[in-house]
């Protein structure tokens, strides 16, 4: 029962309207989960494939989580200029008498710039381990507009085969848009998002605002408040975030990046 509140409570979350979006989502790196979804705007995380062309560097990134104190989950991601891909593995544990709930998945995504503009697709693959083996995939297209406010977009699952028989992976639709510039002296980012508008449409709100080595950030959701940062210098950063749910333990999550 508790483990089926939890997949509730990341449905509010993120307002997904299918569970097989779920394990990829809860792969995002400390720093993407912090944002809520603004991170589509943001072109230095993987998580638009039309954002990877505007990349500054290549980044590595692994990431640990203990989502509402129930899942477990581990990620690796690798990402350059215009190239990322990640795996990773969600653990539920027991779930039921002898029944177990493991899944692993993955993601591999390229992008292309045409000016300000960058276009780019992503395949993304599930692979449920227990309670029974099974595999899916889907196709995804991403755009980025690197203008004064970034601006991304993601349409998710427009080619899929979902794993599980009995349930579909439908198309879906995110959008977001990001502004970094001066924030009182200090540099920041501010965005809204608003994700999954063909299924469960939900909204987000972040901000961050960077004192050098350290930044700190925060975002807000009507089901869930995030409070997270970083400590960084120029070959690593490490990233932390806390998210609160309502009616959820609080959940914790970091990643360890090289640059």
């Amino acid at each position: 029962m508790r483990f089926l509140l939890v997949i509730l409570g990341i449905f509010g979350l993120w307002g997904r309207g299918a569970t097989v979006d779920v394990p990829l989502d809860l792969a995002r790196s400390a720093q993407a989960w912090c944002l809520l979804g603004v991170d589509l705007a943001l072109p230095d995380l993987a998580t638009n494939p039309g954002g990877l062309p505007f990349a500054a560097s290549w980044h590595l990134c692994s990431t640990f989580s203990s989502t509402f104190g129930v899942v477990r989950v581990w990620a690796i991601s690798l990402s350059t200029q215009g190239f990322g891909a990640e795996a990773v593995l969600v653990d539920g544990g027991e779930i039921g008498p002898n029944l177990h709930y493991r899944v692993w998945a993955g993601r591999a995504g390229a992008g292309l710039r045409l000016g300000q503009f960058g276009l780019g697709g992503q395949v993304r693959v599930l692979r449920p381990e227990q309670p029974k083996a099974l595999l899916g995939g889907a196709l995804d297209l991403g755009f980025f507009w690197a203008g004064p406010v970034y601006v991304g977009i993601l349409a998710e699952s427009l080619v899929s085969f979902s794993p599980y028989p009995h349930e579909g992976w439908p198309p879906d639709l995110s959008l977001a848009a990001a502004w970094r510039g001066d924030l009182g002296g200090f540099s920041g980012t501010v965005g809204v998002g608003f994700m999954d508008l063909l299924s469960l449409p939900a909204w987000a709100l972040a901000g961050a605002l960077d004192f050098g080595s350290v930044e700190l950030r925060l975002g807000l959701r009507a089901t869930a408040l995030s409070l997270g940062g970083s400590v960084e210098s120029s070959w690593f950063a490490l990233d932390w975030v806390f998210t609160l749910h309502p009616a959820l333990p609080l959940s914790f999550r970091v990643s360890f990046t090289l640059r």
